[in-house]
C-alpha cells in the first residue's frame, strides 16, 4: 500500500468519443486517441501494429497490439488492410475490423438511438475488455511508462520492455451512467480490476467515477455535475464525494445527437429507426441540400488510399461504427467552428428548424433542382466549407439554423421532423430532456431540502459537447424560471476548453497526487489475497 504523498501514478479516462491518458500531477493528459480499436484478420499479419516488430513499413513504430486488437486508430485514414476479412471467397461477406469500446457506440447508424432508451442502458458499458486494455497498452507505449530508465540523460525509447510489469499504480475512470443496474457497475468494476492488475501488471490500482473526478475538477466536494457528452448529457449529484443514485437522470441530447441532426439537415433527410423512410420533404434549403446526393463525406474517403479497397470492402466500411464515428468527427468539427459560433450568437431564442417538413411547405421547392440564381446571390454571404470542397451557405435562414443549432440542448419543445413517427414518441421525449429540464428532474429526486439548495448552488457544467460559447448562462436563465425563488442557483462552467474536455482526467490527476489519498490505493498484494471484493468495497462511491 502506497502512503508517500508521490506515487506517480498513471490516469487513465476512456470516454465514450476519446481516450485520454497521462501521468497524475500534470495539468492535461499527453495522448488523447479515439475510443475504438482496430480487430484484424486472424491470418493478416501486414497491418499495423503487427506482431512482427510493431512496426509499418520504414520501421516506425506505429500502434500496441494486444492479442486480435491494435491501438490506436485514425478516423482520418482508411483501416489497415488486416482489418478486412471475408468468408472465403464470399465477398459479401465482408466484415471491418473495427471496436469501439462502449456498447453504446456500436451501430452504424447513430440514428437508431434516438427513441432514447437503448442507448442510456449500454452508455458507459464496455464492449470487449480487451479492447479496453489495448488503449492503455498503446498509451504506456507512447508515454514509455514501462521504461525504467525513462528519466535518465540518454535514455532511448525503443530499449522499454513491452510486456514487463509498469512501476505505476493506474487510476481509472469509470465512464459508466449511473442509471445502469447495480450488479452490472459491480462486474465491469471487478472485470476492470482484473485487467489492471493480471493483464497491465499493476503494482496498484483505483477506479474512480468520472462525476466525482469532474466534481474535484473544479474545487468541490459537493455539487450537481452535469456532463454534456458525446453520447448525452448526464446529471449526477455528488455529495462530499459519494454519488447519489437518487437524482442520477441522463438525456439523449448531447455531442452525437447535436451531429445526428446537422447530417440530417445537411443531407436533406432523416432516417428513423433505421429505415429508409424520408421524414422532411421540405428542409429549409432554397435548391437541393448541399449533401444530398452524395452524403457527408469524411476524410477518410478522400485518402488516395481507398482507391485500393476492393468495391465490397469500401462498401461495408460506410456501413460500419468507423465511417458513422469519421463521419462525427466532421459534424464536431463544424459545430465548434469559431465562424459558426460567432453567427450562432444571436438575440433569436426561437427552436432553430422550426417548421422543417411541414406539408404546406412540399410544392414550394423541388429537391431535384439547384436554384442557380440563389447559389450566386448568396455567394458573398458566410459560409463553411466542408473537408471534400462542399459549400454550406450560412446565409440562409437553415445556414442561420445550423449556427444556432447548440440551442436545441436546451429547446423546450423539438422540431417534429426529428421525432420518431410511432408510438414511442412519449418514450422519447421522457428520454430527451432538455438541461434544464433534466436538472430540475434532478433536484426534485433529492429528499432533503437543503442539499437540494446546496446542490443548485453549486451546478457544474462539464464535457465536450458543453463548448458552446453562452451555454452557461443560457442554461442559468432557464433555470431562473423552473426553479423555486428561494434557490440561488449558480451554474459554474470553466472558461479554459481544455478543463472542459478534459475535468475527469483533471481530476484524477489532482486526486492522485493528494498525500491523503494514497492510503485507498487497492494493492496488488491485496488483490491475491482478498480479490475483486475488496476492490468493490474500496471503490464504493455510491
Amino acid at each position: 500500500m502506497y502512503c508517500g504523498d508521490e506515487t506517480g501514478a498513471f490516469i487513465g479516462d476512456i470516454g465514450s468519443h476519446t481516450a485520454r491518458f497521462g501521468y497524475g500531477g500534470e495539468d492535461c493528459p499527453k495522448v488523447v486517441v479515439p475510443s475504438a480499436v482496430y480487430k484484424h484478420s486472424p491470418d493478416e499479419n501486414n497491418y499495423v501494429g503487427s506482431s512482427q516488430g510493431n512496426q509499418q513499413p520504414g520501421g516506425k513504430k506505429r500502434g500496441a497490439k494486444r492479442g486480435k486488437y491494435t491501438a490506436p486508430v485514425s478516423l482520418m485514414n482508411v483501416p489497415p488492410h488486416g482489418c478486412f476479412s471475408s468468408d472465403g471467397d464470399d465477398e459479401e461477406n465482408c466484415d471491418v475490423g473495427f471496436i469501439p469500446i462502449y456498447q453504446s457506440m456500436n451501430s452504424n447508424n447513430n440514428q437508431t438511438k434516438q427513441a432514447g432508451q437503448d442507448s442510456c442502458d449500454g452508455d458507459g458499458v464496455i464492449q470487449d475488455i480487451d479492447a479496453w486494455a489495448s488503449l492503455w497498452e498503446y498509451s504506456f507505449s507512447a508515454l514509455t511508462a514501462r521504461g525504467k530508465s525513462k528519466h535518465t540523460v540518454g535514455y532511448k525509447k525503443v530499449e522499454q520492455s513491452l510486456d514487463g510489469p509498469i512501476d505505476h499504480p493506474l487510476l481509472a475512470v469509470d465512464s459508466s451512467s449511473r442509471i445502469i443496474s447495480t450488479n452490472l457497475q459491480e462486474r465491469q468494476k471487478a472485470l476492470m480490476l482484473e485487467t489492471l492488475f493480471e493483464s497491465l501488471s499493476a503494482p496498484a490500482a483505483y477506479i474512480a467515477p468520472s462525476a466525482m473526478l469532474s466534481s474535484f475538477a473544479n474545487g468541490r466536494q459537493t455539487s450537481l455535475v452535469v456532463d454534456v457528452g458525446h453520447t448525452g448529457s448526464r446529471v449526477t449529484p455528488v455529495v462530499d464525494g459519494y454519488l447519489l443514485h437518487s437524482g442520477s437522470c441522463k438525456s439523449g441530447r448531447g455531442g452525437m445527437w447535436l451531429g445526428d441532426v446537422k447530417r440530417g439537415v445537411l443531407e436533406g433527410c432523416w432516417k428513423i429507426n433505421g429505415s429508409d423512410s424520408v421524414v422532411n420533404k421540405w428542409n429549409g434549403w432554397k435548391g437541393a441540400p448541399p449533401c444530398q446526393h452524395d452524403g457527408v463525406i469524411p476524410r477518410y474517403i478522400l485518402q488516395s488510399k481507398i482507391e485500393k479497397l476492393k468495391a465490397n470492402e469500401l462498401e461495408h466500411l460506410k456501413k460500419s461504427p468507423f465511417h458513422s464515428m469519421a463521419v462525427h468527427e466532421v459534424m464536431y468539427e463544424m459545430m465548434t467552428s469559431t465562424s459558426l459560433q460567432s453567427i450562432g450568437i444571436s438575440s433569436d431564442t426561437s427552436t432553430p428548424f422550426v417548421g422543417y417538413g411541414s406539408s404546406e411547405n412540399n410544392d414550394d421547392v423541388d429537391m431535384e433542382d439547384k436554384n442557380d440564381d440563389d447559389e450566386d446571390a448568396d455567394d458573398d454571404g458566410p459560409s463553411y466549407v466542408l473537408p471534400d470542397g462542399t459549400k454550406v451557405d450560412l446565409a440562409q435562414p437553415v445556414g442561420k439554423d445550423l449556427c444556432r443549432l447548440p440551442q436545441l440542448l436546451l429547446s423546450e419543445d423539438l422540431p417534429s421532423w426529428i421525432q420518431p413517427q410511432t408510438s414511442n414518441a412519449n418514450d422519447y421525449a421522457s428520454n430527451m430532456l432538455p438541461l434544464h429540464k433534466l436538472v430540475h428532474r434532478s433536484l426534485s429526486q433529492i429528499l432533503d431540502a437543503d442539499l437540494r439548495k446546496e446542490l443548485a448552488s453549486n451546478i457544474i457544467l462539464t464535457g465536450s459537447a458543453s463548448l458552446t460559447p453562452g451555454l452557461d448562462k443560457s442554461l442559468s436563465i432557464e433555470l431562473g424560471k423552473i426553479l423555486p425563488a428561494s434557490y440561488k442557483h449558480k451554474v459554474i462552467s470553466s472558461k479554459s476548453t481544455v478543463e472542459n474536455r478534459y475535468g475527469a482526467w483533471i481530476g484524477g490527476s489532482i486526486l492522485s497526487s493528494l498525500g491523503s489519498f494514497q492510503q485507498l490505493w487497492l494493492s496488488k498484494k491485496e488483490y491475491e489475497e482478498n480479490g475483486a471484493v475488496l476492490g468493490l468495497q474500496r471503490f464504493n462511491n455510491n
